[in-house]
């Protein structure tokens, strides 16, 4: 992305934005409040949930869009909210409660958005209440594990491991199950009682296996949350999951 400033109209008024950066990215640090699900900045992103949508009025692509997906350009103007932008994101969101009806974060969205489904749900193929956003397989092929992938087409489209099999490039980061926006992952848990089978040095520190901490050893018997380790790589995280850290190290971050 380039720090080349640009000038874009969002919702009438002058915008000032990075040159190639997200859309959603630019509009949410102007106080756009657009939804999303499936993004993740740190991330490709690939416009799944469909609830990001905006219209674009000028520039090289016109049309009710998602702006996740979408770089910010030169002379763009851009209509964040409209009343066929809301029924567009109301009718995306319904589809969305029938894969995961239960999901926290989908319920307070429905209620913030007053959008009730109309619909009756299908049989649950794959994980209870995964929206395949694919932000779990996403994080996982950054991190380089690709311990997760997306399986089937079409109705059955779900996430797994590859070929169904235990996943032995798992390091059990968690950074999975953070990413999921509806709780739906868990994979983390088969990988930790994988290692606790394990005696001395060949029970490695996740942060060890994430690249982060070379060398370390789990003395604590996998209890993250119990562990002096654990809460220093979540305050050098600074609120992200720490796996990033090794993301940011590659793309030369602070």
């Amino acid at each position: 992305m380039s720090d080349l400033a640009v000038t874009i109209r969002l919702d009438g008024v002058a915008v000032e934005a990075r040159a190639g950066e997200s859309l959603l990215v630019a509009a949410r640090r102007a106080g756009r409040g657009i939804p999303s699900l499936c993004f993740l900045e740190e991330l490709p992103a690939i416009g799944a949930c469909r609830l990001c949508l905006v219209e674009i009025q000028s520039g090289s692509r016109t049309g009710i869009t998602t702006s996740c997906n979408v770089p910010v350009e030169a002379g763009m103007a851009v209509l964040t909210d409209s009343p066929e932008i809301r029924r567009h994101r109301a009718l995306n969101l319904e589809l969305l409660l029938l894969r995961a009806p239960e999901a926290p974060a989908l319920r307070a969205l429905a209620r913030a958005l007053k959008v009730t489904s109309r619909f009756s749900a299908p049989p649950v193929r794959g994980l209870a209440n995964c929206i395949l956003c694919e932000r779990c397989t996403r994080m996982c092929d950054a991190l380089g594990h690709r311990a997760l992938a997306p399986a089937g087409r079409g109705e059955k489209k779900r996430i797994d491991t590859p070929f169904s099999r235990v996943s032995e490039s798992c390091v059990g980061c968690g950074a999975c199950t953070w990413a999921c926006p509806t709780g739906a992952i868990f994979m983390e848990r088969e990988t930790v009682a994988r290692f606790k089978a394990r005696w001395g040095a060949e029970r490695p520190c996740r942060y060890n296996l994430m690249g982060l901490l070379p060398g370390t050893v789990c003395e604590n018997d996998y209890r993250c949350a119990r562990c002096e380790v654990d809460r220093r790589m979540l305050r050098r995280a600074g609120g992200r999951h720490p796996a990033l850290l090794s993301l940011r190290a590659t793309e030369g971050k602070p």
